[in-house]
């Protein structure tokens, strides 16, 4: 008996190190507007390469990028570092374990990934998703790239100047109606030292979706008032975001 007693234990090893996926209802894709990212503190543009990098060919191109995908609760106790992976430099995380297209396709959508912010977004939320590190980021990249080609055209073209919330919900209903009460517009005021820019501009845009019962990936568009949200604008004075533009 005592030799089936170990051969249970040697099938069962292996399972010991795999994590459930975290209970969450819903995920949050966060994407960034990077100029205004780069305009927070004077230390980031000398400091990221994604910063460093910036142009307003890049921007045209890609005007939201990829912060990250959060598993998130309905109580707000959002799940996080379910791998066990916490803290310290970003780029003292473990490399990611990612097949060459897809290692491509998120070099386009995060330029951070070049500052390693790939390694924490897995280590804090995808670790939690019940996601491989390759479904996590293959999805993350292409929402990223459908929410550009829903509203991206838009935001650029304001580069330098404001535009309304309710024309980038316009765009959102012509081109992914499904989009549109899912999205909300995050606003801030960066911490400059130049006072000229010392004024709320768009930071952040952020999309829910549901969490897909069969798969764990994200599903459909979820309406940001089921998700707990008050309204679609965040800190964006009179409904208007300005569009912070890169320096070349």
């Amino acid at each position: 008996m005592r030799w089936k007693g170990m051969l249970l234990a040697l099938l069962l090893a292996p399972l010991a190190g795999c994590a459930e996926p975290a209970r969450f209802d819903y995920y949050l894709l966060a994407l960034s507007v990077a100029p205004a990212f780069c305009e927070d503190e004077p230390q980031r543009k000398q400091k990221f390469a994604q910063c460093q990098a910036l142009s307003e060919a890049g921007f045209k191109a890609m005007p939201l990028t990829l912060h990250g995908l959060w598993p998130n609760r309905a109580d707000r106790k959002h799940p996080s570092y379910c791998g066990g992976e916490t803290g310290g430099a970003f780029c003292r995380l473990p490399p990611l374990r990612l097949p060459p297209d897809t290692r491509a396709q998120l070099g386009r959508v995060m330029p951070a990934a070049a500052d390693c912010l790939d390694r924490y977004q897995w280590a804090k939320h995808g670790s939690c998703s019940g996601l491989s590190e390759a479904e996590y980021f293959t999805a993350s990249a292409a929402l990223t790239e459908r929410v550009n080609r829903a509203i991206g055209g838009e935001i650029a073209r304001h580069m330098g100047r404001e535009v309304s919330l309710v024309s980038l919900r316009e765009a959102l209903a012509r081109a992914d109606p499904a989009l549109k009460d899912a999205v909300t517009f995050d606003c801030q005021t960066p911490r400059t030292p130049d006072p000229a820019k010392r004024f709320p501009m768009l930071r952040e845009v952020r999309i829910h979706f549901e969490r897909d019962p069969v798969t764990g990936a994200p599903g459909h568009p979820l309406p940001y008032a089921r998700a707990g949200s008050r309204h679609y604008n965040s800190g964006c004075p009179q409904g208007r975001a300005y569009i912070d533009a890169p320096l070349d």
